[in-house]
């Protein structure tokens, strides 16, 4: 927890977020429109769930408003997982279709259809296209992530630690610290404070990127049954290998050919050359009248 602003950081700060989205979906329920408007003990009960596995200070304000902070994030972003779903299965074109469809997280049947009947108010989609219409016309992007700026701050100042103590261990072993040296260990330090432990459904490594999980093996296994066995490469050399001797055989007759014209008709070949530099200058003559009219 953090001092200066009385909030969860670090890994706990993940695990309590995550905590509050299964209390918020498993307790609070969604026909209210405005998180004043939920009673407060609906909240009292949701403070008690979490109290179950953290710390909660319920006589500090402070950071009960921080708890109450998170947990109206997390009923926004519940509402919208639902409104978003609802969209998803043609809410806007076919209503009686997407109210059909209830997403698998949410509360209650009567929690979805209360929902559906505010979604298909006339009211609520003018100003849910009008929304839409101002999110669009946002110039700067918020690029910080779910992370809170506090959680950003014990990140850093931690990152920093680690890579400060590595650079002084290699400086008291006499090690040089060279650029590349100076980056690698940045890495590292941010590998291992911001890193969660990966599992085979992992798709993302921090500093590193992408990282090939278990269920994208199919493409290698498509890539290599793609790829031709040792028997059919044999096969397409064979078939250019014929190729390339019917091609030499080809152009060896159309020789022959020519030598006997030759022979037989001397002024041939040079018919045959006066016939072609004659084409050339035709076409030449064409291209000089096309750009004059140009």
């Amino acid at each position: 927890m953090a001092g200066g602003t009385k909030g969860f950081v670090g890994r706990t700060a993940t695990q309590f977020a995550n905590e509050c989205g299964i209390v918020m979906r498993s307790v609070c329920p969604m026909n209210f429109h405005k998180w004043e408007s939920v009673p407060a003990d609906i909240k009292n009960l949701m403070y008690e769930k979490l109290q179950g596995k953290f710390n909660l200070l319920r006589t500090d304000r402070v950071f009960m408003g921080y708890v109450d902070s998170r947990l109206h994030y997390q009923w926004k972003r519940t509402r919208g997982e639902l409104s978003a779903h609802w969209k998803n299965n043609g809410g806007k074109t076919n209503p009686w279709l997407a109210r059909s469809m209830m997403k698998s997280n949410c509360r209650s049947p009567e929690d979805w259809n209360h929902l559906c009947d505010y979604w298909e108010l006339e009211s609520t989609r003018r100003y849910s296209d009008q929304m839409e219409c101002n999110r669009g016309k946002q110039v700067v992007t918020s690029r910080g992530g779910s992370r809170s700026i506090a959680n950003h701050v014990y990140h850093m100042a931690n990152i920093i630690q680690h890579k400060e103590e590595a650079v002084a261990k290699l400086i008291s072993n006499g090690t040089t610290i060279t650029t590349t040296m100076d980056h690698e260990l940045e890495k590292e330090a941010i590998e291992s404070v911001c890193a969660k432990k990966k599992t085979t459904k992992s798709a993302w490594k921090v500093g590193v990127g992408p990282v090939f999980r278990k269920k994208d093996f199919w493409m290698t296994s498509e890539a290599g049954s793609s790829q031709p066995s040792s028997s059919e490469t044999e096969a397409l050399r064979n078939q250019v290998a014929l190729l390339e001797e019917k091609l030499k055989q080809s152009n060896e007759n159309s020789e022959k050919m020519l030598m006997f014209m030759s022979s037989k008709f001397p002024d041939f070949e040079s018919s045959i050359s006066a016939h072609v530099s004659g084409g050339a200058n035709d076409l030449d003559g064409q291209l000089n009248v096309n750009d004059s009219l140009i």
